[in-house]
């Protein structure tokens, strides 16, 4: 079937039919192999026929009642599946490991008549049902003596279409109870029907699956295979070191993981036989895009993103001929039948580049949750589903997968996603996996706790967490890098594969965990002399301070800030750079208290200043002016070189240099006349004060906020200047006076700064200073 078939409705409308066509047209070819034993399609047919009778006349299951399965992994699970829509009924599929509080539920909760078990299950569940008067009527029965010997193998007459429900299919649960979305027939066929096209599958492949049946994945893969007469090989569980092994074994073609399998795939012992295999395509959801490339490399097959969740099935996906979604993050494009959006928490669309949750409407779609119409209407609105998974749309239409809405950490007003994190993690060669949760904490609200399983002979101790948080801080924004680390030695999980995170809690209570980030806190800053950081909200805060009234900025101090704008320009450890001052003042510049009195020292002041101009040039990350108040001389022109500057209504500019026998230094020559236009010679030459008005009227700053808005106005730029997906570096780069232009302004600077020298000026006016202050201050 050809993917541009997507968009069109199914040939076959239901499940039942679709295993009747295949009966009547290929009998004898295989179905489902289970093991090393496996059945055809007649065979199939005739057995849930039968099984199908024994419902009806034995059980008294008429059309649309509720039939449960609690089995793990055999033949009876689909055969009674398909048994139970061959009824007219409808299926209730139990997690096979849930324990009495789950089960009452489920029972209770999807009324149903009949449950299908084996003998382990079923005496759990005849204990249940002896334990609630309510569910006195419940019969259970053992699928080792199902009783269907005695009936015929063609298949009751049964009203079924399109629309019939099929499945009360239960979701995971991440909060109390499970709700349990309602699946018609078209659902699970249209599902096979877009699969089957968009892997280009037919009946040479071999399918196979490894996750619980009572999971969706299995019964999407048998509608699958349905749809193109292909085999099913169903695994008893998903093991990550003898997965390949059984791909091999049973020459599949064709499997779809999800969640950490691939991860744990791939930090599998490498082996020669890894392309030994018959793989053509593979399906995922939730790949690592770091090892997209290598998973494909490794074993010899493309492997391509499929996106949906039980409410939807499937809404989108990457095609195969698509090399370049390879590492790009990308979880597709819609499926010719859907319709998506991404949306803020108002509803309104937002422009691509921007995260927002996506939103989904078209075909497959649950009918709503059973019994649940508040539920229902608070995540269908207006005919769209809300997923609740935050994204962001890629220029091309594609969708890139950030989180979680409900699976986020708020550290001092910024958005973690958990999966970012644990993505970083999981890379590590130490970690086999790795969870993330959101940890309370006074000062910041929350803060990144990292359950993390290690690999084989990795010491679980504190130099461990360090490290593997130091390695994790090389990739991430510095606010994202957990701060406690907890080890465990395996992970409780959903049907899906997932790490069930309310379980783990519980699961860890009193457990050893590792605070060792508390060090990197927003309430501890790092100082450096007069130079002062402080990462707030992964900006780095550049405070300049003084020790006494002249507010100036020596050798020592100039040296201490180019080295921190240019450790911070990275942007390995901050998104951007604001500077500031202490107090009412921004800085001075020279520091005349120890004034040069030769003209190599004069030359050192010069070549400090211009040092500070490359450093901000040359950084990957744009960098803020918070001009705070009175900038004097090369601290007014260290703003220039940044890429904005916010000031307050005290702000005043002030470049006294022209009275006092000195050159401008830094880049002014450069930057100021594109600046200001006219008013810059006006600047030098009459070295007026310049108040905060006046200053954005001609342009030195962009805008003027009040005192204590100063700080976050600043940082909030930054962060507007450097969303995910942009290109904010190679933007600067672009935007930014050309360096070599700046250092031949810096040429003709020393030139005049050995002029001025010569000529007694510098001096004469550095003793004028001195003497105005005298007469000021007789004491």
């Amino acid at each position: 079937m050809a993917v541009t078939r997507m968009g069109d409705d199914p040939s076959t409308p239901t499940l039942t039919e679709l295993l009747s066509d295949r009966a009547t047209r290929t009998p004898e070819r295989e179905f489902l192999r289970f093991g090393d034993e496996s059945w055809t399609f007649g065979e199939i047919d005739a057995w849930t026929s039968k099984l199908a009778h024994r419902l009806i006349e034995v059980d008294g299951i008429g059309e649309g009642d509720r039939v449960a399965i609690m089995l793990p992994n055999v033949v009876q699970w689909p055969v009674v599946w398909l048994s139970v829509l061959k009824a007219g009924a409808v299926v209730v599929p139990i997690n096979s490991s849930y324990q009495q509080a789950d089960l009452t539920f489920v029972l209770k909760d999807s009324g149903v008549r009949v449950v299908f078990a084996d003998r382990e299950r079923g005496r759990l569940l005849n204990d249940a049902v002896a334990a609630q008067s309510d569910l006195a009527e419940v019969r259970i029965v053992d699928v080792a003596d199902d009783g269907t010997a005695r009936f015929p193998a063609t298949a009751p007459t049964r009203t079924i279409d399109a629309e019939t429900l099929a499945n009360l299919q239960y979701t995971s649960g991440t909060t109390g109870f499970p709700k349990a979305c309602m699946l018609t027939h078209d659902y699970w066929v249209r599902i096979g029907w877009v699969a089957s096209a968009a892997a280009g599958l037919g009946p040479d492949d071999v399918l196979l699956t490894a996750q619980p049946f009572s999971y969706m994945d299995p019964q999407w893969n048998t509608a699958l295979a349905l749809t193109v007469g292909a085999p099913l090989v169903v695994l008893p569980r998903f093991s990550a070191s003898g997965f390949f092994a059984d791909v091999r074994r049973h020459r599949a073609t064709f499997f779809y993981v999800l969640g950490s399998m691939p991860t744990l795939l791939f930090k599998q012992p490498p082996s020669p036989a890894d392309r030994d295999n018959d793989v053509r395509v593979v399906f995922c959801s939730g790949i690592p895009k770091q090892l997209h490339l290598q998973l494909e490399e490794r074993w010899g097959a493309p492997w391509r993103e499929i996106y949906g969740m039980t409410e939807s099935g499937v809404d989108l996906f990457s095609s195969f001929d698509d090399a370049d979604a390879v590492g790009s993050g990308s979880v597709g494009l819609p499926i010719p039948t859907k319709q998506v959006r991404v949306v803020d928490p108002d509803g309104a669309d937002l422009p691509d580049g921007e995260p927002g949750e996506l939103i989904v409407t078209g075909k497959p779609m649950m009918n709503g949750y059973w019994n649940r119409p508040e539920d229902t209407a608070r995540t269908v609105r207006d005919g769209w589903l809300h997923t609740g998974d935050v994204v962001i749309r890629r220029p091309d239409g594609g969708v890139r997968l950030v989180g979680r809405i409900k699976d986020m950490v708020r550290r001092g007003g910024e958005n973690i996603a958990s999966a970012e994190v644990e993505s970083v993690l999981e890379r590590d060669d130490a970690v086999i996996d790795a969870a993330v949760v959101a940890e309370p904490d006074e000062t910041l609200g929350e803060e990144v706790k990292a359950f993390v399983q290690l690999a084989d002979g990795i010491a679980a101790d504190r130099t461990t967490a360090e490290l593997i948080v130091e390695r994790a801080g090389s990739q991430l924004a510095r606010f994202k890098v957990p701060r406690y680390v907890t080890f465990v030695d395996s992970f409780p999980r959903t049907p899906s594969e997932r790490i069930s995170k309310p379980a783990l809690k519980a699961q860890v209570a009193g457990a050893v965990t590792h605070d060792v980030g508390s060090g990197r806190k927003n309430s501890a800053p790092a100082k450096s002399g007069m130079v002062d950081v402080e990462v707030v909200r992964d900006v780095a805060v550049v405070t300049l301070r003084r020790p006494d009234k002249l507010n100036a900025l020596d050798v020592e101090a100039r040296v201490s800030l180019a080295k921190v704008i240019r450790e911070y320009g990275t942007g390995a450890a901050a998104r951007g750079i604001v500077l500031t001052g202490e107090g009412r003042a921004f800085s001075a510049g020279e520091d005349l208290t120890s004034a040069p009195d030769s003209y190599e020292q004069l030359r050192a002041a010069l070549d400090t200043f211009h040092d500070i101009t490359r450093a901000i040039l040359q950084t990957r990350v744009p960098v803020v002016a918070a001009v705070n108040g009175l900038a004097v001389g090369g601290a007014s022109e260290i703003t220039l070189c940044c890429d904005t500057r916010i000031a307050t209504p005290e702000t005043e500019y002030y470049q006294p240099e022209n009275r006092r026998g000195l050159t401008i230094s830094n880049a002014s020559s450069v930057l100021l006349p594109r600046l200001v236009g006219n008013q810059a010679m006006h600047m030098v030459l009459g070295s007026p004060r310049i108040d905060a008005d006046g200053a954005r009227r001609i342009g030195l700053v962009d805008e003027i906020v009040p005192p204590e808005e100063l700080l976050d106005r600043a940082i909030h730029t930054v962060h507007a200047w450097t969303p995910e997906t942009g290109t904010t570096a190679l933007h600067l780069e672009l935007l930014r006076p050309q360096l070599d232009e700046i250092e031949q302004a810096f040429a003709r600077e020393d030139v005049a700064g050995r002029e001025a020298w010569d000529s007694g000026v510098v001096t004469a006016g550095i003793g004028g200073f001195w003497t105005t202050k005298a007469k000021e201050n007789p004491a």
